[in-house]
């Protein structure tokens, strides 16, 4: 039997989940996107030279087989934009690109509605693909193949759209002999001893069912959605690694969405100026806060996690104070259960531990040792809130800055 791990982000999003998985994927076989669409932004940096990815899984830059699972929305234009930008920096996807017969597509009509969305939309089209595809309305990869069929093998309705977008369809004819069934591909290759990591976008805190609901995206970023998003069954899922910032962001339309231990005006600008809070996919400044314990609480226990890497530490270097939120204040009461609920959540007022801050360059450090005495009894005492093992600690953009510390986890 073979391994599988899964990477999921334990917060809003933005976490930095595309370096542990650039990380993990230099010995998997197989790399996987379960859901979401081109609404998330992982970025990879090699060298200097930084790589923004929205459909192709952040394993990419390794060599192994990328994989887009049927809990995928796929925009093909984009995603051809996406494999000719990777083909001009010298990282070729031919041969080794599979796409689920069952992900659906991202069609104009869904665009222009996703831009009268209200709710914190990228506007990418994301929400109305996922509604047609839960009405049944939706046009799948498969449908590529389908519209060269006869046309009168199917009901009236779904001749209507294929008919309408028949010009699209067939315009990426090309595609068709990477569609293949996702799900038997990837449990062949476990059963035959190879390593499948699944990456998703996006975050717990975002997660439709488990997400500060309606301010969501709307899939299951959780790591449930593995599961469902590609056909492969939960007894197969050996680990399950998360990844939070040392502080915590969130980037929406207008602000709506709750943040519950958001800083104050000075210290926001000061994070956003020095971690680059920038959004990957819309360039929407991010708001920031400090680490939530309740929130990262919450993401252990839906996702099962089996470790958490830790990210952007050096962001804090210089600062007088670090504070980390260890409950909630809801109507007098101190709760440490997270509401995935706008309303309740908003009600909720933030309790901290604040602790000494560190002057010491943490960008420099490549052991835990070598990190000042506050940084290590700051990431200490994430770890016992938590209650599962910090395995790596970011400091810095590159691939390469990074600190190890419970490894042997990962294995």
């Amino acid at each position: 039997m073979g391994k599988v791990n899964v990477v999921v982000g334990m917060q809003y999003g933005d976490e930095g989940k595309g370096k542990l998985v650039d990380f993990l994927a230099a010995k998997a076989d197989y790399v996987v996107r379960f859901q979401g669409g081109n609404n998330a932004g992982h970025t990879v940096v090699i060298n200097g030279q930084s790589t923004i990815l929205h459909f192709i899984p952040s394993g990419a830059f390794n060599d192994n087989i990328c994989v887009m699972g049927n809990g995928v929305v796929l925009d093909l234009d984009v995603l051809q934009t996406e494999i000719n930008m990777l083909e001009e920096k010298g990282v070729s996807l031919k041969d080794r690109l599979l796409i689920s017969e069952n992900a659906h597509l991202i069609l104009s009509d869904d665009v222009e509605d996703s831009m009268n969305d209200k709710i914190g939309s990228t506007g990418k089209g994301i929400a109305p693909s996922y509604t047609n595809k839960y009405a049944k309305t939706g046009l799948r990869v498969r449908d590529i193949i389908n519209v060269e069929n006869d046309l009168d093998d199917f009901d009236v309705n779904a001749r209507s759209k294929l008919l309408k977008f028949k010009k699209f369809l067939l315009d990426h004819s090309y595609l068709k002999f990477q569609i293949v069934n996702v799900s038997k591909v990837l449990n062949d290759a476990i059963d035959a001893g190879k390593y499948v990591l699944f990456e998703g976008a996006q975050a717990t805190g975002l997660d439709i069912d488990h997400g500060h609901y309606p301010f969501v995206t709307s899939s299951n970023c959780t790591a449930g959605g593995a599961c469902t998003g590609s056909g492969v069954g939960p007894t197969k899922i050996n680990n399950v690694f998360g990844v939070s910032k040392v502080y915590i962001t969130r980037v929406d339309r207008d602000g709506a969405g709750p943040l519950t231990t958001q800083m104050d005006k000075t210290m926001m600008e000061k994070i956003q100026k020095k971690g680059h809070e920038y959004g990957a996919t819309t360039g929407r400044p991010r708001r920031c806060g400090w680490y939530d314990a309740v929130l990262n609480k919450h993401a252990v226990r839906v996702n099962g996690l089996s470790g958490v890497a830790l990210t952007k530490l050096d962001v804090l270097d210089g600062l007088d104070e670090v504070k980390i939120c260890t409950h909630y204040e809801l109507n007098g009461e101190n709760i440490t259960d997270y509401p995935a609920d706008a309303i309740t959540q908003r009600r909720c007022k933030p309790v901290y531990e604040t602790m000494p801050g560190w002057s010491k360059d943490t960008g420099e450090c490549k052991t835990f040792e070598e990190l000042p005495a506050e940084a290590k009894f700051f990431i200490k005492r994430i770890e016992s809130l938590l209650g599962v093992p910090v395995i790596m600690v970011t400091n810095g953009a590159d691939r390469e800055k990074y600190i190890p510390i419970n490894m042997d986890v990962l294995e």
